[in-house]
Order: C-alpha cells, then sequence, then structure tokens
C-alpha cells in the first residue's frame, strides 16, 4: 500500500482520499447500549457475553430469579476500506473492520478498556474475494433492523470467517474455514473446507436467497483404546431468506434447516455428539425468524420480531445441550438525521436443555448510534 503524507490526510478527511492509484475511506459508528435484564433461573456471570447482546445459549437454566443492569459502548466499530487500480485497468478493493465485543480484557472498575477483534479482513479481484467476511451462507440483508447487536439470534445463520469466493452475476461459490463443535466444545479437527453455493434472485422490490452447504464434522480426542475417538461424518444444509417490500413497509425472514448447528443461533447447538459406539452422531437442526418493519413517519418506525431453533440429538446422553430456544421482540427507532439513530426495545427468549431444564429472559435495551 502506498503512503499518503499526513498533509495530504488532514486537508482531505473524511473524504475518500486519493494516493497515486489507491483511494482510501473510511466509516462504522459511535455506539452506547444500556439494558436491564432479568433471568428466571440463575445467574449470567459478568464475563458471559449474553451480557452484552442476545446470545440464547447464555440464558441460566438452573437457580434463582436475578437481574442485571450493563452500559457499554463495546460495539462501535470502525473500518478501512481501499479501492487500488491495477496497471492493466482491473480494479482491487480491501476491508478492514474492528469492533470491541467479545473483548477478554477490561473490566467496569476504572476504565472500561476493551481490546479491538477482527471482524473483517478481505480483498476482491474481479469475481474472486480471499479473507475474512460474511460467511457465503448467510444473507445480510434480511436480517431485520433490532437494537440488540443481533435480534433474532436463535433463527437466523450468522456466521463470519475466512474463505475463497467466487461470484457470477446471482451465483455465489465458496470454500470456507471449517470447524466442529462436539458436545459444544470447538474441536478444530476438519480437514476438508466448508462448501457453499448460494443464489440471489429479485422479483419487484422484493429480493430473496437460496443456499446450500456441505462439511464435513471431524474430531480427534487423542486418546487410545475403546475410550478414543478419531471419526469423522459428513452433514448437509439448506437456507431461504428473504425481504419482502409492503409499500414504506418491509417483512424479513428467513428458514433454515439440516446439519447447520454452529451456523444458527450463534453456536447454541452442537454439531455433533458422540454416540455410545465412539461414532459422530450429526445434529438435526431447524432455526427461522420472521420480522416485519413498520414506517410510523419517515423518521420513526418500529420492528416486532420472533425467532426459534430446535435441535435434535440422536444421543440421549446430551443432556446438558440445548434442545431449543426462541425470542419475541419489539422496538421504536428514532432517527432525527440520517446519521443519528436512538432507540427502545422489549425483548423476552426462552431456552430449553434436552434434559428438560429451562429458563427465561426479560430484556429492555435502550441505544445511541452516530454513524460516519
Amino acid at each position: 500500500m502506498r503512503k499518503t503524507s499526513l498533509i495530504l490526510l488532514a486537508s482531505a478527511l473524511p473524504l475518500a482520499v486519493q494516493a497515486a492509484n489507491t483511494e482510501f475511506s473510511y466509516g462504522g459508528y459511535l455506539k452506547l447500549d444500556a439494558m436491564m435484564s432479568t433471568y428466571s433461573d440463575g445467574d449470567l456471570g459478568a464475563a458471559s457475553g449474553g451480557r452484552d447482546y442476545y446470545l440464547p445459549f447464555t440464558i441460566p437454566t438452573g437457580g434463582e430469579e436475578t437481574s442485571s443492569f450493563d452500559m457499554s459502548a463495546k460495539s462501535s466499530r470502525f473500518n478501512f476500506k481501499t479501492v487500488t487500480t491495477l496497471e492493466n485497468g482491473e480494479k482491487v478493493t480491501g476491508f478492514v473492520e474492528l469492533d470491541f465485543l467479545g473483548s477478554a480484557q477490561g473490566n467496569e472498575v476504572v476504565s472500561n478498556s476493551y481490546s479491538p477483534r477482527l471482524r473483517h479482513a478481505f480483498f476482491t479481484v474481479g469475481n474472486l474475494t480471499f479473507g475474512q467476511t460474511w460467511s457465503t451462507f448467510m444473507n445480510t440483508s434480511a436480517l431485520p433492523e433490532t437494537v440488540d447487536f443481533l435480534g433474532v439470534s436463535d433463527g437466523t445463520v450468522f456466521n463470519r470467517q475466512a474463505q475463497i469466493r467466487y461470484t457470477m452475476g446471482d451465483f455465489q461459490f465458496s470454500l470456507e474455514n471449517p470447524e466442529t463443535t462436539v458436545g459444544g466444545t470447538a474441536s478444530d479437527d476438519n480437514g476438508l473446507p466448508d462448501i457453499v453455493a448460494r443464489y440471489n434472485l429479485k422479483a419487484g422490490d422484493h429480493t430473496f436467497s437460496i443456499a446450500a452447504i456441505g462439511r464435513q464434522f471431524a474430531s480427534q480426542n487423542g486418546v487410545s483404546g475403546p475410550t478414543g475417538v478419531d471419526e469423522t461424518a459428513t452433514g448437509f444444509g439448506a437456507s431461504v431468506s428473504g425481504v419482502i417490500k409492503l409499500g414504506a413497509d418491509d417483512l424479513k425472514f428467513s428458514y433454515t434447516t439440516g446439519n447447520v448447528a454452529r451456523y444458527v443461533g450463534v453456536g447454541s447447538a452442537s454439531d455433533v455428539v458422540v454416540g455410545a459406539n465412539g461414532d459422530l452422531e450429526a445434529t438435526d437442526v431447524n432455526a427461522a425468524f420472521v420480522a416485519y418493519r413498520h414506517f410510523w413517519t419517515d423518521k420513526v418506525r418500529s420492528t416486532l420480531a420472533y425467532s426459534m431453533l430446535e435441535a435434535d440429538y440422536d444421543d440421549a446422553a446430551a443432556v446438558t445441550l440445548t434442545e431449543s430456544s426462541s425470542s419475541t421482540r419489539l422496538n421504536l427507532m428514532y432517527s432525527p438525521t440520517k446519521e443519528v439513530t436512538y432507540g427502545v426495545e422489549y425483548s423476552m427468549a426462552s431456552r430449553e436443555l434436552v434434559s428438560g431444564a429451562d429458563g427465561d429472559m426479560n430484556r429492555i435495551q435502550f441505544t445511541s448510534k452516530f454513524t460516519f
């Protein structure tokens, strides 16, 4: 990357900067979230990501009723983009984005200091994309507008990972970084990439996406003898999602099914369990959401959303794993200008384990966001 002088940067920012054959630009937002949560069956520890945004698998399922109040700016993000024109006239686009969620650094005693995490780091040349970004299996345009970082966590495909993607018009094909969760724990033993194919289509103002995935599951525990596990299995899944325009309003939806546990519910279900004979038994998952957004005025709107997840484990010993979860949320969003948004949201969610143990969460959340 060519260097751009500080004088040039100072004079041109925040507009894109042209340095020789490379253009630079940046963006992101500053965001404050404040939430009051009540858990019916236990306490959610201070270090849990479920205190920052809705993670279905973090809902406690044992203990007394507890409550918490949290306020942070962790979801603020910054991105940096470059567009370089090559000697042959072809353009290469690079993109990097960071935020501060999921940080193990810092606490709320004095400084609330949190380390940045990598969200995206990829470049695109021609029809090819290389690097880390949203999985091709995921349709980001179908995500509803929620105060919570994700909102419909139970029912949506949500995944960022390294990949090589080929795009030809509305068709996409990718080889993506694999991972297998065994009994809820990541194994990192896969020998083949996840394979994804997706087709996007339009019908007037409406947009839809159909995607399919093929996966290898693998686990090696390094133990010899009858307790040793060195197995692989295969799995497949499909997803359909879309946006239906209803005048100014919209209806967004998604339905995903198959052996897709780590791709939905933010990994709430386990990809496989180890059966009594030592074989890997893939989990069958169904996940869905539907969200309706209504514009009261051009600056005020509300979204009502419902999401759900159900997991079917073949092994009866998986009593501590999440079998189902669901959530419902209603919000009110106000944007006095396109750069500033205020929002308030009420959500209620539930989670049940294979054992039958369950728990509920109720949350009121406020957000304010400035986009630049």
